[in-house]
């Protein structure tokens, strides 16, 4: 009875955590393409401006065209080494896992109280201790 209450109640959270996982990472990514191509539009009129001032203030078609793509290789290769760098690998904290443990197990407390409510929260508790004091 007990192991049947908890398994629906774990499913019950399982589940509704899945789909707010779920529904934040679309958000997250739907933003992030379209930060992502109004950049690229943006980068590119940059280069537009870049090449057309460059070839105004004296410089030959090609060398202006040389110049910029010089620029970008630079960049580039700046970019591949600072991602290609592995950064160390973060130390557990020990001190704090006890109070993240107890934070974790309020907010999952929380959102049992919020998903089931308390009266069945306080039945399924009731039970739970009852079934545990007879095993002993």
């Amino acid at each position: 009875m007990l192991r049947l209450a908890l398994s629906v109640l774990s499913s019950m959270q399982t589940g509704a955590r899945i789909k707010q996982t779920v529904e934040q990472s679309v958000r997250r990514a739907v933003l992030v393409a379209a930060a992502i191509v109004v950049l690229l539009f943006a980068f590119a009129f940059g280069l537009i401006v870049l090449y057309q001032a460059l070839v105004l203030y004296d410089f030959s078609p090609i060398g202006a065209a040389g110049l910029i793509a010089g620029v970008l290789a630079v960049i580039g290769l700046v970019l591949l080494l600072l991602g290609v760098h592995k950064q160390s690998p973060k130390q557990p904290d020990f001190v704090n896992a006890p109070a993240e443990g107890l934070a974790m197990v309020d907010q999952s407390v929380n959102k049992a109280m919020n998903q089931v409510g308390p009266l069945t929260l306080l039945v399924l508790a009731f039970a739970a201790g009852l079934l545990a004091s007879r095993r002993r």
